[in-house]
């Protein structure tokens, strides 16, 4: 039996998802990629988000590159920002020489209000 459901999501993202906790080495070349999506509400994924989101981190780690899978996007792939494609982007965080936590914030809201989502990246001594 085949069956089928349609639905609507709330045009107005109200959380931006990521993962929550990484391990990485303290090598200087370990590198996490975290991905990004616009939920609604309910946690469904709304893939008409197209906001900017905006990457910081402060601890030992450094963004080495951001991406959102659009084969037309101009952006710079080294910006600390990436517009949503489809609802979602990425960032790979690079781990340094020096253990310890990274944390990673993702921040959009131009179009739908002021939203951010948090990871920590834990950087172990090799």
């Amino acid at each position: 039996m085949l069956s089928a459901r349609h639905g609507t999501w709330d045009p107005r993202p109200s959380i931006w998802g990521t993962r929550t906790l990484v391990k990485l080495l303290a090598d200087g070349q370990d590198v996490a990629v975290l991905k990004t999506e616009a939920l609604d509400s309910s946690g469904r994924w709304v893939p008409t988000a197209g906001d900017m989101v905006r990457f910081t981190v402060s601890g030992p780690g450094r963004i080495i590159g951001v991406g959102n899978g659009d084969p037309n996007s101009h952006e710079n792939d080294k910006a600390p920002g990436r517009s949503l494609y489809n609802g979602l982007a990425q960032a790979i965080v690079q781990s340094t020489q020096t253990a310890g936590e990274i944390h990673v914030t993702a921040s959009a809201g131009q179009r739908s209000g002021q939203f951010t989502a948090n990871v920590v990246i834990v950087s172990k001594s090799v």
